[in-house]
């Protein structure tokens, strides 16, 4: 069965998360809805509608007579943000790594993992969503499939671009962890990275975050 195309403003969204990860769109930046318009093809109405919930969860801020602009976070919002995540993060990966030991299939997960690691820049968005989107599933918990998506992850890839420890040998070891149904681990995995940007923060030059 064919997945039903995004609907307008869902479109808007994907192409502003879809422009942070491969640098298209870079925090901080002016979003213009005339050239918004022009990028998609969309009417104002779905852009205008798109942008509302990008604000709403987060990515974007809207003032009155300014227009929307993407945020761009402060270091302490970033590290608040990497705090949230961390518990949240590591809950998934033990409750994935639970169900494997009560008899689900990691196989979904393993392979959206493979497909993150070889995906193409212009790919991995989608790729990363699929990942993220199997370990929740797995999880089997409706609160984290909802609630991580609207962390404000996308902003901090992109403000730290090149500032970033690697993730692929922590999201490794994470799903090993859980295809092997050993959940202390497969938590460990999932907190250990996040708990490595946090100590990576005191290093990354001022010009990464906005100014308090």
């Amino acid at each position: 069965m064919s997945l039903l195309p995004p609907s307008g403003p869902e479109a808007l969204v994907r192409e502003v998360l879809q422009g942070l990860s491969e640098g298209r769109y870079v925090p901080g930046q002016r979003l213009a809805e005339p050239d918004l318009m022009a990028r998609t093809g969309l009417g104002r109405s779905s852009v205008r509608e798109g942008l509302g919930r990008l604000a709403a969860s987060g990515i974007v801020a809207q003032a009155p007579h300014r227009g929307a602009q993407i945020r761009h976070l402060t270091r302490r919002a970033t590290c608040d943000v990497l705090r949230v995540t961390e518990p949240l993060l590591g809950l998934a990966a033990r409750q994935a790594a639970e169900a494997v030991v009560g008899g689900a299939d990691p196989a979904p997960l393993v392979a959206a993992a493979a497909d993150y690691d070889a995906a193409s820049p212009e790919d991995r968005p989608r790729a990363r969503a699929r990942y993220y989107r199997a370990l929740t599933m797995l999880a089997g918990n409706a609160e984290l499939d909802r609630l991580l998506p609207l962390l404000q992850v996308h902003l901090i890839r992109a403000q730290l671009r090149t500032n970033r420890p690697p993730g692929r040998p922590a999201r490794q070891a994470l799903v090993a962890a859980v295809a092997a149904g050993r959940p202390d681990d497969a938590d460990a995995a999932a907190r250990g990275h996040i708990q490595a940007l946090i100590a990576a923060m005191p290093d990354i030059p001022d010009t990464a975050f906005a100014s308090r």
